[in-house]
């Protein structure tokens, strides 16, 4: 017997009621659409966000506080021209591919929930609209309240881009009063297909115990291991451009560097100091721990995510030089008991020193194993046996050799990885994928099998 329906009369759930069957009279007319169609609209998406990357990434700043201007352009520029390159020329409608006598045919998966972060608001607000649009899907986002305002913009250009471009009407809608209940609502309402959820981890957890199928994320915790062979000065200037960016905000940003050899370890500290990074002392490592968690919940502190060194420092009554890039401090280990191995989403760095290359990796993994199972982790080494080694014993699904983190891990720049701003953790980090998720994780595929001879 069928299990009947609980309607939801609450304000929030006749609002999403209301989304979800405007979605539903969009999707049966998107499902008409031939590919021609389909990309003359994600074409006509693109350049208005391309065209607006400055403006939404100002407004994301203004908002939310966090991060830096020019860094959000380029999330914006990446989660749409970047992103939409990577399309084009792909197939997402009817026949798109036959290998061994399976003919894979594409259909929409149908209603997707969104759920948006406040660290990248704009452009993982756009990311999602591109890549639901390019099946066919329609896409209903809810926001981090924080980022209302930049993430109802973003959205209202997509939309009414696509919707000059011929897309039905409704293919992309917002819940207009954010809350934790309409955004439950939305994951929970039965005309929903699939959800994306990207943010924090009770969000994750909620999108999975919706009842539908999800695709989420998990925490970051990315350690990097500098081994003695590698080139310093690379890995010093990525390191720096992949921590920095955007003041430390994503997931896939450096949380610790581990040294293989001491000797090693002194001339990168030096680099590192040349380069611009605040040494922290003893006592004044103290201080920023103090004001850096919120140890309860176990997560960086609001006041802290995406803020500069200086705003940081002056938190902790540090008084931080205005060229200093970031802040360094000392680990005495990996394993969580330091507070400073822990996920920052913000400009500061641990570092600590292994007695071999055997113990740096193993530091690696317990890292990962206790704030980042399952999503990425970097090595800088000329050996690449040492490189492959590394990737075989820690529990990351990306692996970046010889390349900044955040750079390399969504893909596209440094690499082939699939361009994306959603990144899978796999079974480590509880997640169904542990792909950078695409418009090809949105698909329905049917498949034909001709009969063998």
């Amino acid at each position: 017997m069928a299990t009947a329906v609980v309607k939801d009369t609450t304000a929030a759930g006749q609002e999403i009621d209301v989304m979800a069957g405007k979605a539903l009279k969009a999707l049966e007319i998107f499902k008409t659409f031939n590919q021609e169609q389909v990309d003359n609209i994600i074409e006509a998406m693109t350049k208005a966000g391309v065209a607006n990357e400055r403006y939404l990434a100002e407004f994301a700043v203004e908002e939310t506080g966090i991060g830096n201007v020019e860094d959000k352009v380029i999330k914006n520029h990446f989660g749409t021209q970047v992103v939409s390159d990577y399309m084009k020329g792909g197939k997402s409608v009817g026949v798109i591919d036959e290998t061994d006598g399976i003919i894979s045919i594409a259909e929409p998966f149908g209603v997707v929930a969104a759920v948006t972060p406040t660290t990248n608001p704009t452009s993982t607000t756009m990311f999602k609209s591109l890549i639901a649009l390019k099946g066919r899907n329609v896409i209903i986002l809810a926001f981090h309240p924080r980022a209302q305002k930049c993430s109802s913009a973003a959205a209202k250009i997509m939309l009414d881009a696509a919707v000059a471009a011929g897309a039905p009407e409704n293919c992309i809608q917002w819940v207009t009063q954010p809350s934790v209940e309409a955004t439950d609502a939305l994951m929970r309402h039965p005309d929903v297909s699939i959800i994306i959820a990207t943010g924090g981890g009770a969000m994750v957890k909620a999108a999975y115990s919706s009842g539908h199928p999800a695709l989420g994320v998990g925490p970051g915790g990315v350690p990097v291991f500098i081994e003695k062979t590698a080139n310093l000065q690379m890995a010093i200037d990525d390191v720096i451009a992949s921590k920095t960016f955007d003041n430390g905000t994503i997931c896939s940003s450096d949380q610790s560097v581990i040294f293989d050899d001491k000797a090693t370890a002194e001339k990168a500290l030096k680099l590192f100091e040349k380069q611009g990074a605040y040494m922290c002392t003893e006592e004044e490592k103290v201080k920023l721990e103090a004001v850096m968690f919120d140890k309860e919940r176990g997560v960086p502190s609001m006041a802290i995510v995406g803020k500069s060194p200086q705003v940081i420092g002056a938190l902790a009554g540090i008084k931080i030089p205005e060229d200093r890039k970031l802040i360094m401090v000392p680990l005495t280990t990996t394993e969580g008991a330091d507070w400073m191995s822990h996920e920052k989403l913000s400009p500061v760095l641990g570092w600590i020193v292994a007695a071999n290359k055997d113990e740096a990796i193993n530091a690696a993994a317990v890292q990962l194993e206790f704030g980042g199972a399952g999503h990425s982790a970097a090595v800088f080494t000329e050996n690449e046996a040492i490189a492959e080694e590394f990737a075989l014993e820690v529990h990351a699904n990306r692996v970046m050799w010889n390349q900044p983190s955040v750079h390399g891990t969504i893909g596209a720049l440094y690499n082939t990885l699939v361009p994306s701003l959603t990144l899978g953790c796999g079974a480590r980090g509880g997640n169904i994928t542990s792909e950078n998720v695409g418009y090809k994780n949105l698909l329905n595929i049917k498949r034909l099998a001709r009969r063998r001879a």
